[in-house]
């Protein structure tokens, strides 16, 4: 996962900006609010009311082929994921989990960014993003990301995933307008990425148990204990909820 996207941050995305006309949906409809606590709905009220653009990213990576264990464990421990995902090259840098709970990306280029879940739930994330592209100018943005996921039949789920992006600079917001309609799916798929790697990181571990498994333990020590917890749930059959 780019740091640049979980933050929207990347050049290619600011340039999005004030698609304020066309941002019509109403996040009270879809944002559980009611089941956030205090800091959360302040997390929540940093992009809206006043959201720069709302997307419905629609893309076929969103059925997902994998055990609903593993998936769901792989969305509850991000920085696990990313391990996993970098061994696999599925990424090139991993995310870290802060103190605070929150996750933390550097790709060394001049982007970095936060993740925050803000609400966890059986089936449903919410998160916070929030990030900087040096290199694009200083551009930096906030975001908030609604991820719902349920299983279709046994090893398929279908995911549904939901952004509301706030981007910093009026004069970025004001430019964006004459790109919208061109970058669009660019937008989509950096929104997407935030929960790509663990869509990923879930279906090979699915298809390939034996050589995940293999993969983790040649790690070094430091990331092996790391994924104790995640190594025996992949050496044990599903359990189901």
């Amino acid at each position: 996962m780019r740091p640049s996207s979980i933050g929207f941050l990347l050049a290619v995305v600011l340039t999005t900006g004030a698609n304020i006309a066309l941002a019509t949906q109403q996040p009270e409809s879809l944002i559980p609010f009611d089941k956030l606590d205090a800091a959360a709905r302040a997390r929540v009220r940093q992009v809206v009311p006043g959201y720069t653009l709302y997307r419905n990213i629609r893309r076929p990576g969103l059925t997902v082929h994998a055990r609903y264990d593993i998936f769901e464990y792989l969305m509850s421990h991000l920085g696990q994921s990313s391990i996993v995902a970098q061994s696999l090259k599925i990424a090139d840098y991993r995310m870290e989990r802060q103190p605070d709970g929150s996750y933390f990306a550097d790709d060394h280029k001049g982007a970095a960014g936060y993740l925050r879940p803000l609400r966890v739930a059986p089936g449903e994330r919410l998160f916070f993003c929030e990030g900087a592209d040096k290199e694009a100018a200083q551009q930096s943005g906030r975001a908030i990301l609604l991820f719902h996921y349920r299983e279709l039949q046994p090893g398929v789920l279908k995911c549904d995933l939901h952004g509301f992006v706030k981007v910093d600079g009026a004069m970025q917001r004001f430019c964006a307008v004459l790109f919208l309609p061109f970058i669009a799916g660019a937008v989509d798929r950096d929104l997407f990425e935030v929960v790509d790697e663990p869509m990923r990181v879930a279906e090979e571990a699915t298809a390939h148990p034996a050589k995940v498994l293999k993969l983790m333990d040649s790690l070094p020590p430091e990331d092996a204990a790391k994924l104790k917890e995640f190594r025996a749930l992949l050496a044990r059959p599903e359990t189901k909820s």
